[in-house]
């Protein structure tokens, strides 16, 4: 936790910090803009070449102090640190913790890591004092030195000496090691006990990294050979950084001899050291300049080369070092997965922005001593037609954030490609190097996050797209030309099919209207409809192609088959054998198990938890919500059991408690006792009046299905209703042929209500799905239904009887239940004039159940909308909402209507009179 907090603190730092230097930085860019481009690029290859240099200044380094390392490693811990220097100034420990950090998490010494680091920093100074050395020496005898250069040479010679003493001191004295180091022990932990934490360092720290860092000091003085090399590698860094300022002032036509080039270099690296400000900020740009100036060099250049010598090593390791930072390993994958999203989202922003701005370029004049030099190399129609591409590539720009939101792999080659197009565009229509260059940033970004872009596209609507883009081109063209042919009485031209052709290829392909006089305001809007109906028509292709998978093909009889087999051998539910019906689609992971599911939109929803082996649950959680991911489906779990909600949170979903289900234990049932006075009373009255319960096996014959399917239909009536799906069965003749059903007989013989039986597999419960029954029953006729299916139940050795979902009761009861928990508990306690949550609980609570709760999982609060949406599509039909308006109107105006609809995703039940 505190490790993430860390993260986002330096993440807001760095935004921080560019915001703040944002005009800085806009200079930076347009100083380098005025320098020699092949030289400027080789000046920041070759500091690229600098930090992969100091990377393995550090590799050489941990090599002496015998820590195993590699520099490919180090370098994302190299530029790491420069940003945590920078971003939290903290005279350089910052970025020292993270080289130690990531030698600890690769589970080497810290205090060999420490020493590994102190000799580091020994190295970079002392080879530095050598140029130090050759640098003031030169100022000196060109009467240029100054008191302050001496002076900070003198406070860095010390910090140089400061730092071998450190390892001195682990090398000849390490008792006065241990000393020390058992001092800074007390006194941290004194610090903490004030704070309630007496023991924030272990008792034994002081004598375990004294004995590491003694260890580390003598490795350093029985290698004398990897010493040396590690100071040669750290002379060979300053070297190399010399290299890129000569360039640099080649890159603005400026020779220098060696002497200036490092003295120049020795006084700003020596500030960069001893600056106050963090990687000098502020005082490096002020003082560097004023040496060269004072060894001749021209002020102007003296001034350009600094800042963009200060660019190439200051904001370029930055920024390099914030895209590095996530990939740590002082970070938990976790929370580098966190970042790496919002890499993903803040690039998404970042294209949407970017659309905007190549709109707004588009449509602005191109500055008149740029198109100067543009007009030497292009022709007309190029500099216009440039101007439509920058408006066609923002306005795809837009569409596609969308997609590269949600992570698809379509969209991202999309934008890669509209942002090298903007790149051209931007340059041909007037020199725009500002746009060309945030284009292409953002390009390089999105490339180097492309593996994060893994979601697939439907394919069917990836081709549907393609023809779309292919054929609004030829649309709009015939459009045009057609409309101008025979529309020319709107405007001052009479056009031919030749001239209306090429009016239309002028306007879509050059962004202008060339002569085009519109002499009636019906001439203006067909003119003006031209660029409507090619963006309308663009922009549906582009949505096209980055639309989620839809399922078109049924699902296989293999896989049909492989589904009921699972479920067969490892169901235990109510819900296992409503998986199986003809609504589901099924996946199956590595591991045996199966998920049911269906599809709305975008949301995925699956039918209760994983059905397979127990040990597989989890993984089987993890791969359907990555399989969804890859289809850009939102995943979620309709009513699921209590015994995976750690594997659902582990797999970061949220869950929310949706209500309860009713079991009823058959194997001491009884009508005795005085909890069961009322429902005795009105099974004996029922069974003095002539009724009888009779259980119908299958298969049924056709006579008993068309007698049930009539009451079946007249109860839809009843409640103005149609069937449900998904978590409830519907009224098919293959399916109620197959079951066991329960059903009612009147005196005369007719069926009043039934009720089919279900097998949940492999736990020894049954439960029921469809329960209807005629407008007009007798009252007392669904307790009667009730008791029979339990005492059938009994006979034929069950334990229990499942009666299904109380849905929302128990819920959000308690004050610190979830916000959305309360919500639901006021959805209850208020809407039950429309649906009769409280009648159904009160109806079940007759039997005395026990309640076992039941959950709806989704991937976070912002999906649940969704999540809950798609429920009601897959259960009531897309018309669901109009259905709701029909029965609840039907209900408040139907004169004298006292039925109270419940519904229930296993039973329901319509209750008259109860």
């Amino acid at each position: 936790m505190k490790r993430r907090w860390i993260l986002w603190l330096l993440i807001i730092g760095f935004v921080w910090l560019v915001f703040s230097r944002f005009n800085e930085i806009e200079k930076l860019a347009k100083t380098l803009a005025q320098g020699q481009w092949q030289w400027v690029l080789a000046a920041a290859l070759l500091q690229v070449v600098y930090y992969i240099v100091y990377a393995a200044l550090y590799h050489s380094a941990f090599y002496t102090v015998e820590i195993k390392s590699r520099v490919q490693d180090l370098i994302p811990v190299t530029l790491g640190s420069l940003f945590v220097n920078v971003v939290a100034p903290t005279g350089g420990v910052g970025g020292a913790a993270l080289f130690i950090d990531d030698a600890v998490r690769r589970g080497q010494s810290a205090a060999r890591a420490t020493a590994g680091t102190v000799l580091v920093m020994a190295t970079e100074y002392s080879t530095f004092a050598l140029v130090l050395v050759i640098g003031l020496t030169y100022l000196f005898f060109q009467h240029a030195l100054t008191l302050y250069e001496m002076i900070s040479a003198l406070i860095l010679l010390l910090v140089a000496l400061v730092l071998a003493s450190v390892l001195g001191l682990g090398l000849w004295r390490p008792t006065w090691l241990h000393r020390l180091l058992a001092w800074v022990q007390d006194t941290v932990n004194q610090l903490g006990s004030r704070f309630g934490r007496p023991t924030l360092i272990a008792g034994d720290w002081a004598e375990r990294n004294a004995a590491d860092f003694t260890e580390a000091a003598r490795s350093i003085a029985l290698h004398p050979a990897r010493l040396t090399q590690t100071l040669g590698v750290g002379l060979l860094n300053h070297l190399i950084d010399l290299s890129s300022l000569y360039v640099l002032f080649l890159a603005f036509y400026q020779p220098i001899n060696i002497g200036p080039l490092v003295a120049g270099y020795a006084v700003g690296t020596l500030f960069l050291i001893v600056s106050p400000t963090p990687m000098g900020i502020g005082v490096v740009e002020g003082l560097m300049p004023l040496a060269l100036i004072s060894l001749g060099i021209p002020s102007n250049v003296a001034i350009v080369v600094t800042l963009s010598y200060r660019g190439l090593t200051f904001w370029l390791p930055l920024a390099l070092g914030f895209g590095l930072l996530q990939r740590l390993k002082s970070f938990s994958p976790q929370e580098q997965a966190q970042a790496r999203a919002w890499n993903v989202k803040v690039v998404a922003w970042l294209t949407g922005l970017m659309g905007v701005i190549n709109i707004l370029s588009a449509v602005t004049p191109s500055l008149a001593n740029r198109m100067a030099v543009v007009e030497q190399f292009t022709p007309l129609a190029v500099r216009q037609g440039g101007h439509l591409t920058a408006a066609l590539a923002g306005f795809a720009l837009l569409v596609l954030a969308n997609g590269l939101w949600r992570r698809k792999q379509t969209a991202w080659l999309l934008t890669v490609v509209v942002l090298v197009i903007s790149v051209v565009s931007h340059l041909f229509k007037g020199l725009d190097y500002e746009e060309a260059i945030l284009a292409t940033g953002l390009a390089v970004w999105l490339f180097s996050l492309r593996t994060h872009f893994h979601v697939r596209s439907d394919v069917p609507s990836i081709q549907q797209g393609a023809r779309v883009l292919i054929s609004a081109s030829a649309f709009t063209l015939a459009y045009g030309v057609t409309g101008f042919y025979l529309l020319d009485r709107h405007f001052s031209v009479n056009f031919s099919f030749g001239a209306a052709l090429r009016q239309t290829l002028i306007m879509f392909t050059q962004f202008y209207d060339p002569g085009l006089q519109p002499v009636t305001g019906f001439g203006r809007y067909f003119a003006a409809s031209i660029y409507g109906v090619g963006a309308v028509t663009l922009g549906y292709g582009l949505l096209a192609l980055i639309r989620p998978i839809l399922i078109r093909q049924s699902v296989t009889p293999e896989q049909r088959t492989r589904a009921k087999k699972i479920v067969e051998t490892y169901g235990r539910s109510s819900l296992a054998r409503m998986t199986l019906f003809d609504d589901k689609s099924y996946y199956f992971s590595s591991g045996g198990s199966v998920v049911a599911y269906a599809v709305r939109g975008r949301t995925a929803v699956a039918l209760g938890d994983p059905i397979g082996p127990a040990k597989d649950a989890a993984a089987a959680i993890n791969e359907f919500r990555d399989f969804c991911t890859k289809n850009d489906w939102l995943p979620a779990f309709y009513q699921i059991l209590p015994n995976y909600l750690n594997a659902y949170r582990d797999a970061h979903f949220n869950v929310i408690y949706v209500g309860n289900e009713g079991i009823v234990d058959v194997t001491p049932f009884s009508l005795s006792g005085k909890h069961y006075k009322s429902t005795r009373a009105a099974v004996n009255k029922l069974n003095r009046l002539g009724y009888r319960a009779e259980l119908h096996r299958p298969p049924l014959p056709h006579d008993l299905l068309e007698e049930l399917r009539a009451v079946s239909d007249e109860w839809l009536t009843m409640i103005s209703g149609r069937e449900k799906q998904f978590s409830l069965g519907w009224f098919d003749d293959d399916y109620l042929r197959t079951g066991p059903v329960m059903a009612i007989h009147t005196p005369g013989g007719t069926i009043s209500a039934f009720a089919n039986i279900v097998f949940e597999y492999q736990r020894n419960e049954i439960t029921l799905d469809l329960m209807r029954h005629r407008s007009n029953i007798e009252n007392g006729t669904m307790e009667f239904l009730f008791v029979s299916l339990f005492e059938w139940a009994k006979t034929q050795g069950y334990d229990s009887f499942n009666l299904g979902l109380s849905p929302l009761w128990g819920v959000g009861e308690q004050p610190n239940d979830p916000k959305t928990e309360q919500a639901l508990r006021y959805i209850y306690d208020h809407m039950n004039q429309f649906y009769n949550f409280k009648g159904l609980h009160t109806f079940k609570e007759k039997f005395h159940p026990y309640w076992s709760p039941r959950y709806l999982v989704y991937p976070g609060p912002a999906s649940l909308p969704a999540v809950a949406f798609a429920i009601n599509r897959i259960s009531s039909g897309d018309n669901f909402i109009w259905d709701y308006f029909n029965a609840f109107a039907g209900k408040l105006f139907k004169p004298g209507n006292n039925l109270k609809k419940v519904t229930s995703s296993s039973v329901e039940l319509e209750e008259v009179n109860l």
